[in-house]
């Protein structure tokens, strides 16, 4: 029987926040503590202030409230004679006719009111909106994730901030430049009975507690109730394993956001030695896992030949099988993405000395575990360094990397192996230590 997918959320959503690719937005009741060690914490806390319930429902209401923005007013005299802008003070404008011209009727005293917009209120206000500005469109560029479902509400929340922060003629007249908006002001702010204020104030109230760490209690409750649960069981379970492989192997690793522009999970440094540790990628750069026709294209063998040409012609029919024929042209033999890749570079001369790569497999299947461990050989025999002309890299005495592999699957029965190529581990192994492979 498989590992349900709830004994993996248990196992690894402390260090799942990171995570922020395919998935639904789902409150973790039982998340207690988290992994604070996080590259760009700051990023990933504002990225979850924005998922926040009350934060969504002031945005996605922000264009009926706006309309509430009130200002305040200043009344002073003025004379002229070409516009009048507000009511006419008759006394003071005979006296200043018989001061200057009696007969001169075109001129007028009038008392005009002025609208004042930086009021602490507006200051308040404007400055929220602006700190959701910088999160959307500066700081974090929440457009690349408009795609998924935990912020299916995307595109209509960076459409309303968009457009208020650059469009709206009032808020535009609210000067916050060199303003500091101190604690007394917003917590002033705060008592507003107005909405568009009151909860202004509250949620960059919030905001600045979060992003300065002044309560951990506050960053696990915001994690905990903006949650992106993974819903593909098969990458829930390449993640347990990603995980499973970094605390087995260090407790000091710096985890990373994992956003689909980038697949490092973590880092660490271990002696002379830094090791990273990438999901679903091919590393750095720095590796090549792709064969392409032309390598192959003068070996002179018919099998070799007739596998050729039933990989060219899968990539041509598949192509016209689909509107979106590009995602299936393809000019390689033979092209792959691990689902688990540890890059082990020497610090003083920043090149990789090792390299792990890991197969997954999320199954009790014998069969299917033995089309991971082909799958996985693949990858060991195929994969080849960029930077000396695509040489191959497990077993060339050329290559100074040294190759190691792993399969990983759920709790089958199976023989231990011993001095072989790759390794086999199942979900009820333990201490699985890179050094050791």
């Amino acid at each position: 029987m498989k590992t349900s997918k709830e004994e993996l959320l248990d196992a690894i959503s402390a260090d799942l926040i990171a995570y922020l690719k395919s998935g639904v937005f789902s409150p973790r009741p039982f998340l207690n503590k988290i992994n604070l060690n996080i590259d760009r914490i700051e990023d990933l806390i504002k990225i979850h202030f924005l998922l926040d319930e009350k934060v969504k429902d002031y945005i996605l209401n922000l264009p009926q409230m706006i309309r509430r923005l009130t200002v305040s007013t200043d009344l002073y005299q003025e004379t002229g004679r070409d516009r009048i802008k507000g009511a006419i003070d008759w006394s003071k404008t005979m006296f200043q006719r018989l001061n200057t011209y009696y007969k001169d009727k075109t001129l007028f005293s009038y008392r005009e009111r002025d609208k004042l917009y930086n009021t602490k209120e507006n200051i308040v206000l404007k400055k929220f909106i602006e700190v959701l500005y910088n999160i959307i469109f500066v700081e974090v560029k929440m457009e690349r994730f408009v795609n998924y479902e935990w912020y299916r509400e995307g595109y209509e929340i960076n459409r309303i901030i968009k457009e208020i922060y650059e469009k709206n003629i009032y808020l535009s007249r609210i000067n916050i430049e060199g303003i500091k908006v101190s604690h007394r002001m917003i917590e002033d702010v705060a008592k507003n009975r107005n909405k568009l204020y009151k909860e202004a104030a509250e949620l960059l109230r919030k905001y600045k507690r979060l992003v300065n760490f002044v309560d951990e209690g506050e960053v696990i409750d915001l994690f905990r109730n903006t949650f992106v649960e993974i819903v593909n069981e098969n990458v829930l379970f390449e993640l347990y394993w990603v995980i499973r492989l970094i605390k087995d192997n260090t407790s000091n690793a710096k985890m990373h956001i994992v956003d689909g522009g980038n697949n490092k999970v973590a880092s660490w440094e271990q002696g002379n030695f830094l090791y990273n540790v990438y999901h679903n990628s091919t590393g750095s750069g720095r590796l090549i896992f792709r064969i392409d026709f032309e390598e192959v294209k003068n070996i002179e063998n018919e099998y070799f030949r007739r596998s050729i040409e039933v990989a060219k012609n899968t990539s041509r029919i598949a192509a016209k099988l689909f509107e979106d024929n590009s995602a299936f042209l393809s000019d390689s033999l033979w092209s792959g993405r691990p689902d688990i890749l540890v890059e082990v570079v020497d610090r003083n001369t920043g090149k990789i000395k090792k390299i792990i790569i890991g197969e997954v497999k999320y199954t009790t299947d014998r069969d299917y575990m033995i089309q991971g461990l082909k799958e996985l050989l693949e990858y060991v025999y195929y994969i080849k360094e960029k930077s000396i002309k695509g040489m191959y890299v497990f077993d060339n005495p050329q290559s100074e990397i040294e190759v190691g592999g792993i399969l990983f699957v759920d709790d089958i029965k199976f023989l231990f192996l011993e001095g072989e190529i790759v390794n086999v581990y199942k979900t009820s192994d333990k201490n699985i230590l890179l050094q050791s492979i």
